[in-house]
């Protein structure tokens, strides 16, 4: 999952696909659900004007990946997007980016090593 973090924060696309199984699955919570080779999932993230980076999170006790928002000079928890990780491949993905009720409902989160 860190590794994931280190290259999606790098926007090393090529890197994170070595990373996705080739049959893995994403759902986008409320805009997309299917093979993740169909998706434009990084190009949308690629495209985004808010500053914007990953970090690990443990999110109401599961371990997930938090996407921080740069607000003036602070970064906030913007989004959560949960990864499953089958022999060191990522094998689905469900991004929570369009559901902003997601986080403030969580009765707790612990971000890692997030400067």
């Amino acid at each position: 999952m860190h590794l994931y973090v280190d290259r999606f924060n790098k926007r090393d696309w090529d890197g994170l696909r070595e990373l996705i199984s080739a049959d893995a699955q994403l759902r986008v919570v409320d805009r997309f659900a299917g093979p993740f080779d169909e998706s434009p999932y990084f190009g949308n993230y690629d495209r985004q004007r808010v500053p914007w980076r990953l970090t690990v999170a443990e999110v109401d006790g599961e371990l997930a990946v938090v996407v921080m928002r740069q607000h003036r000079d602070e970064w906030r928890p913007d989004s959560v997007a949960r990864l499953e990780v089958i022999d060191q491949h990522i094998t689905r993905i469900v991004d929570y980016a369009h559901c902003p009720w997601v986080l403030p409902s969580a009765s707790s989160m612990v971000v890692a090593d997030y400067p």
